[in-house]
């Protein structure tokens, strides 16, 4: 057999996984819910740091199962220009939907340190498809408009949101493990964890140049954030979490004015 053929039947094998993986994603949480879990992973919960967004917006989920099913439908059942670039990015996303199923389960085992750890894998995932992307945003613009807004949908969604809550996740965990929640080391603390997401936002949006989906999804947390803190009564988050929410509004318009627009 010929290294392209046996190139081939990997890519296929991969694209395969994805859809198994992304259908994973859907029906996971559906299986967590019905064996009586997924105390962790319910929103609003009490005792939560203020920064922890609001639960409304956590729905954000629903968009992202929705988006990776589709994507990877798309890539497995086409045979339009791209496939090679469609087998490498089936690898990373692999990852990251396994990932996504994994953290569910160690939210239910060991949800303190496991799921920031989980997340980590995640995020690593996700970054390292959006790389991938974004080095070939030049061949993606050759494919047709559909594929090509639910790919850059996919990734901005997923990696903007989670870039934002594998932060909060992080906010969890120390809660759990003892550290305040509210007095000076309590705010102090999650101003810090704000200006980790901002900085990471911030540099995302350089690195791709303003994707759209990505700001938003930030920006959607972002909100979510200014209201809790503001539900838990604490005015120096809620002014922290609203200049960051300007401050990613602004980089996103920022960087799609001054470079290529990617999406």
């Amino acid at each position: 057999m010929s290294t392209a053929g046996l190139g081939g039947r990997t890519g296929l094998v991969w694209r395969v996984v994805l859809v198994v993986l992304a259908l994973g994603q859907v029906v996971s949480p559906l299986l967590v819910s019905a064996l009586g879990g997924g105390a962790f992973t319910t929103s609003d919960r009490a005792g939560e740091p203020p920064i922890v967004p609001a639960g409304y917006a956590f729905s954000i989920w629903g968009l992202v199962e929705v988006l990776c099913l589709a994507y990877a439908v798309w890539a497995l059942v086409t045979r339009s220009p791209g496939q090679q670039l469609r087998d490498r990015l089936a690898r990373p996303l692999s990852v990251v939907f396994a990932g996504f199923t994994a953290w569910l389960v160690a939210a239910e085992v060991e949800p303190v340190w496991s799921t920031v750890a989980v997340f980590v894998v995640m995020l690593i995932g996700l970054l390292t498809a959006l790389n991938i992307a974004v080095r070939h945003r030049a061949e993606i613009t050759g494919w047709h408009r559909a594929p090509r807004a639910l790919l850059w949908s996919m990734l901005g969604v997923y990696t903007g949101w989670s870039s934002v809550a594998i932060w909060v996740n992080l906010t969890t965990a120390l809660t759990e493990s003892g550290a305040p929640i509210d007095g000076p080391a309590g705010v102090t603390g999650q101003i810090a964890i704000l200006a980790g997401a901002t900085a990471t936002a911030v540099a995302l949006l350089w690195r791709t140049s303003g994707l759209l989906s990505y700001g938003l999804a930030v920006v959607w947390a972002l909100v979510a954030v200014v209201i809790a803190t503001a539900d838990a009564q604490q005015p120096v988050l809620s002014v922290i979490a609203a200049a960051a929410l300007l401050l990613v509004a602004a980089a996103t318009t920022w960087f799609r004015l001054r470079r290529p627009v990617v999406a």
